[in-house]
């Protein structure tokens, strides 16, 4: 059987939201500003990230610090 890799994991929008500590609302204004994680759409109505891209934004957010 095949390794799956997790980075390929999607996380839909709310769980994205709930991770970040931001109301999908505010969220949904970042991505539209494109300063957010770069979404998926995986229906007309049903958005997600790339585990992995979602960590790679994270990192960039950092500030301060090691």
């Amino acid at each position: 059987m095949p390794q799956t890799d997790p980075s390929r994991f999607v996380v839909r929008f709310p769980d994205v939201a709930r991770e970040l500590g931001v109301s999908p609302t505010t969220l949904r204004k970042l991505c539209k500003e494109e300063n957010g994680p770069p979404l998926i759409r995986l229906s007309e109505r049903c958005f997600g990230v790339r585990r992995g891209e979602l960590d790679a934004w994270i990192e960039t957010r950092k500030v301060g610090g090691p």
